[in-house]
């Protein structure tokens, strides 16, 4: 009999090894699809992406290695093109291969020993600002000597265009995303490498905002990561009282009582109200974790002004992300927490309100989708609803007047 998984609960961080809990099924898929195509992984914030992306470079599949190219830092396409170049050349790569990136780099190169990777990334974009798109794909065509089959992995790719757009102007976005499509078609590498993208927000949007429409990435095969079933929750739950906690056994009720107050089994949301609860009941002196524990630490802990960190990035993204329509957005969402479900035609009412009747179908449309896709609202047979009831709950604690 095989070691029993106990995941540490780790907030907020992506997560290696026996801490990503049961993402076997998407893991499974994901390997699948990069057998014949580059892979979308979309999901909302905070339902364990960017821990399954890590997941392909921790335990990669025989004849396969895969680099994570963190674009966080990124402002603009020059930057994009050094964080390849960094990537390459942190890998054990043939002499040849490094010969080439040692070419492409020119004079750049000779710093690295000196400031090291993440300064070098700073120095090297200012040599690629004028012919990143050449560069950058010379860097790609490189690969076509390596061994093992390559994944690029590019996490919060609309966030990233987002920036570009902002930083360099639409057209600018535009021609990265045309760039990017064409780096996927060389056909040399079409055996060769593969890519991972993935967002937290809706790329839709994204496209929709700098023009492209989704030609941009209909060459990417989709696949969602959602939240835990029942089941899986169940057992997450257990497996991390039992590190934690030192909990050997957990009522069916307690379990119950968990997913009922998350409302939606999301990881992150269930770290949360975990963490609390051991605290709660470390309080109290108590040894056993009941039902009326868990109340208390969600009521008093979970929503406590203290951590308001916790959620305050689904207040804050609205107005980054949502631009003209983000006063809309919260509107909505302040609606459905006082009333609890909307009909479409009571937030299309509420839309042209806010216009003063110059709305149109199609923004509201979009806005209504992206906040799906942000996982904010679902729709039901009664109307639209928040996602979750921990969201809901801290909405109408912080957010609306009643």
């Amino acid at each position: 009999m095989g070691r029993q998984r106990l995941p540490r609960n780790v907030i907020g961080q992506p997560v290696h090894g026996d801490d990503l809990w049961d993402r076997e099924k998407e893991l499974k898929q994901i390997w699948k699809t990069l057998e014949t195509s580059s892979v979308l992984l979309s999901a909302p914030r905070r339902f364990g992406k960017t821990s399954i992306m890590l997941s392909l470079i921790d335990e990669p599949k025989q004849g396969w290695q895969a680099h994570y190219l963190d674009v966080e830092w990124v402002k603009g396409p020059e930057d994009f093109v050094a964080e390849i170049m960094a990537a390459l050349l942190a890998d054990n790569m043939s002499k040849k291969i490094l010969q080439g990136v040692k070419k492409i780099a020119g004079t750049a190169i000779n710093q690295i020993e000196e400031v090291g990777i993440p300064q070098f990334k700073i120095s090297l974009r200012k040599g690629l600002e004028k012919d990143w798109q050449d560069k950058g794909k010379a860097l790609i065509k490189l690969l076509k000597d390596v061994q093992k089959k390559r994944i690029l992995i590019v996490d919060e790719l609309p966030l990233l265009i987002l920036k570009i757009a902002r930083k360099e102007g639409e057209e600018q976005a535009e021609d990265f995303l045309f760039w990017l499509r064409g780096l996927r078609h060389i056909p040399e590498l079409q055996d060769k490498v593969r890519w991972v993208i993935g967002g937290s927000i809706g790329i839709e949007k994204v496209l929709q905002h700098v023009g492209t429409g989704t030609k941009v990435i209909n060459d990417l095969s989709t696949i969602r990561i959602g939240e835990f079933s029942d089941e899986v929750a169940d057992g997450f739950i257990r497996a991390v009282l039992k590190k934690e906690g030192e909990i050997k056994k957990v009522p069916p009720q307690v379990l119950e009582r968990f997913r009922q107050i998350i409302g939606v089994s999301i990881p992150y949301f269930l770290q949360i109200l975990i963490r609390e609860s051991l605290n709660e009941m470390e309080r109290r002196h108590e040894k056993d974790l009941s039902e009326e524990i868990i109340e208390q630490a969600y009521q008093d802990s979970v929503l406590a002004c203290y951590n308001r960190t916790y959620f305050e990035h689904y207040y804050e993204r609205i107005e980054d992300y949502y631009e003209n329509l983000a006063e809309i957005a919260k509107e909505f969402l302040s609606r459905l927490a006082q009333r609890g479900s909307l009909s479409r035609k009571e937030l299309w009412d509420l839309y042209m309100h806010m216009t003063q009747g110059t709305g149109n179908e199609a923004d509201f449309s979009y806005l209504l989708s992206d906040l799906e896709n942000d996982f904010y609202i679902v729709y039901a047979a009664e109307g639209y609803t928040f996602a979750t009831k921990v969201l809901r709950d801290w909405w109408c604690r912080y957010y609306t007047l009643i």
